[in-house]
């Protein structure tokens, strides 16, 4: 680190386990499409969790960055269909429904949330919220305008959807273009997110400087360039931001 504090003009932030905690959410979903199947079909709550998993992980591994799928409404399709659950395929699709409407209506996050972006708001930063769009199309836009949150945001970039993006080959574009949109130049900026292969080193190969949220997950992804500083709790910025 150069130093202990930065001035910013601009600060652009994640939004998936970020500025909210979006695997808390994933879990309590699971566990309420995985009770009701487990009472319907007689089998072990437990044991749907574990398949879970063991689902989740195969896609990721065996997955290159630009073509994983994180839908974990169709996993639960894989999941039952592997352990022969007996479940149709429009039940399969009730429960994938469902499942997004509970991510989509229970939302978890810092209850510090909202004044630290008031904060930097008064301090006449421009803040954008950058994001990549979610399985079901539309669903991010939806989570976030839930947010009440989100009215301090000057700028709200869905990547795929908002913008063009594909991962890998697009690399810092979206990171990019959304120090445009606040009509900052890059160095300008500071970018706040969750991954490292995402959010740091594509924020860092933009120009930016970058900082690691680990409040929510720690990160199992690596990337090439270390961030400039790690937080583990949103007020945690107000120490570091000027």
């Amino acid at each position: 680190m150069l130093s202990d504090r930065i001035d910013p003009k601009g600060i652009i932030f994640d939004f998936d386990n970020t500025l909210v905690d979006t695997n808390r959410v994933i879990w309590e979903a699971y566990d309420f499409i995985f009770s009701d199947i487990a009472i319907k079909f007689n089998v072990d709550k437990n044991f749907l969790f574990h398949e879970s998993r063991v689902v989740e992980n195969e896609a990721i591994r065996t997955a290159d960055i630009s073509a994983k799928s994180y839908d974990h409404g169709v996993w639960i399709g894989t999941v039952v269909n592997r352990l022969n659950i007996p479940v149709s395929e429009e039940e399969i699709n009730a429960y994938r429904n469902a499942f997004y409407s509970y991510v989509t209506d229970h939302p978890r996050f810092s209850m510090d949330t909202e004044s630290v972006l008031k904060a930097f708001k008064a301090q006449g930063k421009k803040l954008a919220l950058l994001s990549e769009k979610d399985a079901v199309d539309g669903q991010k836009a939806e989570r976030i305008n839930k947010m009440k949150f989100s009215e301090y945001f000057d700028v709200i970039v869905i990547a795929g959807e908002t913008i063009p993006f594909r991962k890998v080959y697009d690399g810092p574009k979206a990171f990019l273009e959304t120090a445009k949109f606040l009509g900052l130049n890059p160095d300008e900026v500071v970018m706040i997110g969750d991954r490292l292969d995402l959010d740091i080193q594509n924020a860092k190969e933009a120009g930016m400087k970058a900082i690691l949220f680990s409040g929510f997950v720690k990160p199992r992804e690596k990337g090439k360039y270390p961030p400039d500083f790690v937080v583990y709790d949103i007020k945690d910025l107000e120490n570091i931001i000027d």
